[in-house]
Protein backbone atom coordinates (compact mmCIF):
# COMPACT_ATOMS: atom_id res chain seq x y z
CA UNK A 1 0.00 0.00 0.00
CA UNK A 2 2.73 2.48 1.00
CA UNK A 3 4.73 1.62 -2.11
CA UNK A 4 1.75 2.45 -4.29
CA UNK A 5 1.32 5.77 -2.47
CA UNK A 6 5.03 6.47 -2.95
CA UNK A 7 4.69 5.99 -6.70
CA UNK A 8 1.78 8.41 -6.60
CA UNK A 9 3.95 11.00 -4.80
CA UNK A 10 1.89 10.97 -1.60
CA UNK A 11 4.43 9.45 0.81
CA UNK A 12 8.23 9.43 0.78
CA UNK A 13 10.47 6.51 1.66
CA UNK A 14 13.43 7.53 3.83
CA UNK A 15 15.04 4.10 4.19
CA UNK A 16 14.03 0.44 4.40
CA UNK A 17 12.06 0.93 7.62
CA UNK A 18 11.07 4.61 7.66
CA UNK A 19 8.53 6.59 5.68
CA UNK A 20 7.64 10.27 5.66
CA UNK A 21 3.85 10.40 5.83
CA UNK A 22 1.83 13.65 5.44
CA UNK A 23 -0.79 14.66 7.99
CA UNK A 24 -3.55 14.49 5.37
CA UNK A 25 -2.62 10.98 4.29
CA UNK A 26 -6.17 9.62 4.62
CA UNK A 27 -7.79 12.25 2.42
CA UNK A 28 -5.02 12.18 -0.18
CA UNK A 29 -5.06 8.39 -0.33
CA UNK A 30 -8.85 8.43 -0.76
CA UNK A 31 -8.56 10.96 -3.59
CA UNK A 32 -5.88 8.81 -5.21
CA UNK A 33 -8.07 5.71 -5.05
CA UNK A 34 -11.07 7.59 -6.44
CA UNK A 35 -9.05 8.84 -9.37
CA UNK A 36 -7.60 5.41 -10.02
CA UNK A 37 -10.98 3.70 -9.93
CA UNK A 38 -12.79 6.22 -12.12
CA UNK A 39 -12.76 5.50 -15.83
CA UNK A 40 -13.13 8.13 -18.50
CA UNK A 41 -15.64 7.43 -21.24
CA UNK A 42 -14.41 8.29 -24.72
CA UNK A 43 -16.73 8.25 -27.72
CA UNK A 44 -15.38 8.52 -31.25
CA UNK A 45 -17.43 11.16 -33.04
CA UNK A 46 -15.76 10.65 -36.40
CA UNK A 47 -12.63 8.85 -37.64
CA UNK A 48 -12.03 11.79 -39.99
CA UNK A 49 -10.34 14.89 -38.54
CA UNK A 50 -12.03 18.28 -38.73
CA UNK A 51 -9.79 19.75 -41.44
CA UNK A 52 -10.45 16.85 -43.81
CA UNK A 53 -14.20 17.10 -43.20
CA UNK A 54 -14.32 20.72 -44.34
CA UNK A 55 -13.72 19.94 -48.02
CA UNK A 56 -14.95 16.35 -48.08
CA UNK A 57 -17.26 15.05 -50.80
CA UNK A 58 -19.08 12.84 -48.28
CA UNK A 59 -21.62 13.23 -45.50
CA UNK A 60 -19.54 14.20 -42.47
CA UNK A 61 -20.08 14.63 -38.75
CA UNK A 62 -19.93 18.39 -39.36
CA UNK A 63 -22.78 18.10 -41.87
CA UNK A 64 -25.04 16.36 -39.38
CA UNK A 65 -24.40 19.12 -36.85
CA UNK A 66 -25.01 21.83 -39.44
CA UNK A 67 -28.29 20.40 -40.65
CA UNK A 68 -29.63 19.85 -37.15
CA UNK A 69 -28.26 23.17 -35.86
CA UNK A 70 -26.31 21.53 -33.04
CA UNK A 71 -24.05 24.13 -31.40
CA UNK A 72 -25.39 24.54 -27.85
CA UNK A 73 -23.09 21.83 -26.49
CA UNK A 74 -19.93 23.41 -27.93
CA UNK A 75 -17.60 25.23 -25.56
CA UNK A 76 -16.53 28.76 -26.59
CA UNK A 77 -12.86 27.78 -26.36
CA UNK A 78 -10.65 24.79 -27.08
CA UNK A 79 -12.08 21.96 -29.14
CA UNK A 80 -15.54 23.53 -29.08
CA UNK A 81 -14.18 26.63 -30.77
CA UNK A 82 -12.37 24.49 -33.36
CA UNK A 83 -15.63 22.70 -34.18
CA UNK A 84 -17.49 26.01 -34.57
CA UNK A 85 -14.84 27.31 -36.95
CA UNK A 86 -14.86 24.06 -38.93
CA UNK A 87 -18.67 24.21 -39.17
CA UNK A 88 -18.46 27.77 -40.51
CA UNK A 89 -15.94 26.69 -43.18
CA UNK A 90 -17.98 23.62 -44.09
CA UNK A 91 -21.08 25.80 -44.47
CA UNK A 92 -19.23 28.10 -46.87
CA UNK A 93 -18.01 25.05 -48.79
CA UNK A 94 -21.60 23.90 -49.32
CA UNK A 95 -22.63 27.35 -50.54
CA UNK A 96 -19.72 27.43 -53.01
CA UNK A 97 -20.64 23.94 -54.26
CA UNK A 98 -24.30 24.86 -54.72
CA UNK A 99 -25.46 22.51 -51.97
CA UNK A 100 -26.69 25.40 -49.81
CA UNK A 101 -27.88 28.98 -50.26
CA UNK A 102 -27.76 32.05 -48.01
CA UNK A 103 -30.79 34.32 -47.88
CA UNK A 104 -30.71 38.10 -47.55
CA UNK A 105 -31.21 37.80 -43.81
CA UNK A 106 -28.13 35.51 -43.64
CA UNK A 107 -30.06 32.31 -43.03
CA UNK A 108 -28.61 29.23 -44.73
CA UNK A 109 -30.80 26.64 -46.44
CA UNK A 110 -29.37 23.25 -47.32
CA UNK A 111 -30.36 21.09 -50.26
CA UNK A 112 -33.08 18.59 -49.46
CA UNK A 113 -31.72 15.14 -48.51
CA UNK A 114 -28.23 16.62 -48.46
CA UNK A 115 -26.71 13.85 -46.34
CA UNK A 116 -27.91 11.17 -48.75
CA UNK A 117 -26.71 13.18 -51.74
CA UNK A 118 -23.26 13.65 -50.22
CA UNK A 119 -23.02 9.98 -49.29
CA UNK A 120 -23.95 8.88 -52.81
CA UNK A 121 -21.51 11.38 -54.32
CA UNK A 122 -18.61 10.14 -52.22
CA UNK A 123 -19.41 6.47 -52.77
CA UNK A 124 -19.61 7.02 -56.53
CA UNK A 125 -16.23 8.76 -56.59
CA UNK A 126 -14.46 6.21 -54.41
CA UNK A 127 -16.10 3.35 -56.29
CA UNK A 128 -14.85 4.70 -59.60
CA UNK A 129 -11.31 4.98 -58.22
CA UNK A 130 -11.46 1.44 -56.84
CA UNK A 131 -12.71 0.13 -60.18
CA UNK A 132 -9.45 1.22 -61.81
CA UNK A 133 -7.32 -0.67 -59.30
CA UNK A 134 -9.59 -3.73 -59.22
CA UNK A 135 -10.09 -3.95 -62.95
CA UNK A 136 -13.76 -4.51 -62.17
CA UNK A 137 -16.70 -2.18 -62.92
CA UNK A 138 -18.32 -0.39 -59.98
CA UNK A 139 -22.09 -0.15 -59.70
CA UNK A 140 -23.79 1.97 -57.06
CA UNK A 141 -26.57 0.23 -55.12
CA UNK A 142 -29.91 2.03 -55.01
CA UNK A 143 -32.40 2.21 -52.16
CA UNK A 144 -34.65 -0.84 -52.02
CA UNK A 145 -32.28 -2.90 -54.14
CA UNK A 146 -31.22 -6.43 -53.23
CA UNK A 147 -27.44 -6.85 -53.25
CA UNK A 148 -25.51 -10.10 -53.21
CA UNK A 149 -21.96 -11.28 -53.75
CA UNK A 150 -18.79 -12.02 -51.83
CA UNK A 151 -17.93 -9.72 -48.93
CA UNK A 152 -14.27 -8.97 -49.62
CA UNK A 153 -13.41 -6.09 -47.30
CA UNK A 154 -14.26 -2.61 -46.03
CA UNK A 155 -13.38 1.00 -46.82
CA UNK A 156 -13.52 4.00 -44.47
CA UNK A 157 -15.12 7.10 -45.98
CA UNK A 158 -16.21 10.44 -44.57
CA UNK A 159 -19.76 9.11 -44.88
CA UNK A 160 -18.92 6.08 -42.75
CA UNK A 161 -17.60 2.57 -43.14
CA UNK A 162 -18.68 0.60 -46.22
CA UNK A 163 -18.56 -3.07 -47.13
CA UNK A 164 -17.18 -4.17 -50.49
CA UNK A 165 -19.47 -6.76 -52.10
CA UNK A 166 -18.11 -8.35 -55.28
CA UNK A 167 -19.52 -10.43 -58.10
CA UNK A 168 -17.57 -11.88 -61.00
CA UNK A 169 -18.52 -8.98 -63.28
CA UNK A 170 -18.92 -6.00 -60.90
CA UNK A 171 -18.71 -4.78 -57.30
CA UNK A 172 -20.61 -2.36 -55.09
CA UNK A 173 -20.17 -0.49 -51.79
CA UNK A 174 -22.89 -0.68 -49.15
CA UNK A 175 -23.09 0.57 -45.54
CA UNK A 176 -21.15 -1.73 -43.21
CA UNK A 177 -22.45 -3.20 -39.97
CA UNK A 178 -20.58 -5.35 -37.41
CA UNK A 179 -22.95 -8.26 -38.06
CA UNK A 180 -21.23 -9.09 -41.37
CA UNK A 181 -17.62 -9.07 -40.15
CA UNK A 182 -17.66 -12.81 -39.54
CA UNK A 183 -18.83 -13.30 -43.14
CA UNK A 184 -15.60 -11.93 -44.63
CA UNK A 185 -14.74 -13.92 -47.75
CA UNK A 186 -18.22 -15.45 -47.92
CA UNK A 187 -21.32 -14.84 -50.00
CA UNK A 188 -23.74 -12.32 -48.46
CA UNK A 189 -27.15 -10.99 -49.41
CA UNK A 190 -29.09 -7.99 -48.20
CA UNK A 191 -31.50 -5.19 -49.07
CA UNK A 192 -30.42 -1.54 -49.11
CA UNK A 193 -32.86 0.51 -47.06
CA UNK A 194 -32.49 4.17 -46.16
CA UNK A 195 -28.75 4.37 -45.79
CA UNK A 196 -28.46 0.97 -44.14
CA UNK A 197 -28.65 -2.67 -45.19
CA UNK A 198 -30.86 -5.49 -43.95
CA UNK A 199 -28.61 -8.55 -44.17
CA UNK A 200 -29.80 -12.12 -44.64
CA UNK A 201 -26.86 -14.21 -43.53
CA UNK A 202 -26.20 -17.93 -43.61
CA UNK A 203 -29.19 -19.97 -42.53
CA UNK A 204 -30.85 -17.13 -40.66
CA UNK A 205 -34.43 -16.66 -41.79
CA UNK A 206 -34.83 -13.18 -40.40
CA UNK A 207 -33.21 -10.02 -41.59
CA UNK A 208 -30.30 -8.59 -39.58
CA UNK A 209 -30.32 -4.79 -39.60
Amino acid sequence: MLEALRRAGIVERIDADQWRIPDDLVSRAAAHDAGRDSQASVRVLSPVDLNKQIGSDGATWLDRRLIHGETADLAPTGFGQQVREAMDQRREHHIEQGDATRSRDSRVFYRRNLLAILREREVAGVGSDMALSKGLPFRAATDGESVSGKFTGTVHLSSGKFAVVEKSHEFTLVPWRPIIDRQLGREVMGIVQGGSVSWQLGRQRGLER
